[in-house]
């Protein structure tokens, strides 16, 4: 357990720690980069810096917004992300675990805050996120990600700052 209390899962295989630290490097360290220093002036570019991230082909995404099945990610990308693209991002409690040289989890609570649209925001969500190796260019790219707020059965309400108790959201009284 860490000091903030998260306990790391024990299916860390030891030889499988370089993969590891290449997504935590290119995928995660990058996506934050990217997203408090470059987001802003690449809206004026298309969100080109963004596309590295991902592999457009393969990629499904289920989040806040639904679901985007494979095939129509370039779509739910190009109206997403120009429109949240003002704002500042960070991690919480972030496990990367590898599954083969090839293929990675994630698990995380991300903090997004800034303007949407000239609307102010200030949420927090877990984040689910599958990443493989290209086998074009040996990068490492997103092919799945899972954002979702927990929500309060009883009120039906989600909570944007993803810090509803369990053992209090469940009850549908």
């Amino acid at each position: 357990m860490d000091v903030n209390g998260f306990v790391r899962s024990d299916y860390h295989n030891p030889d499988l720690a370089t993969a590891e630290q290449e997504v935590l490097d290119e995928l995660y360290l990058g996506w934050l980069h990217y997203w408090n220093h470059e987001s802003r002036e690449d809206f004026h570019n298309g969100m080109k810096g963004a596309r590295r991230f991902y592999d457009f082909p393969e990629m499904l995404s289920y989040d806040m917004f639904g679901n985007t099945i494979r095939g129509s990610f370039k779509e739910h990308f190009e109206s997403i992300f120009p429109y949240w693209n003002d704002g500042q991002m960070e991690f919480k409690d972030l496990e990367i675990t590898a599954v083969s040289r090839n293929f990675a989890y994630s698990t995380m609570i991300q903090h997004t805050w800034g303007t949407a649209g000239g609307t102010a925001f200030d949420t927090a969500f877990r984040r689910t996120g599958i990443a493989h190796r290209s086998p074009q260019d040996g990068k490492w790219r997103w092919i799945h990600e899972h954002l979702s707020f927990p929500v309060d059965m009883k009120t039906q309400k989600g909570d944007f700052t993803a810090s509803l108790e369990p053992s209090k959201g469940f009850k549908l009284q």
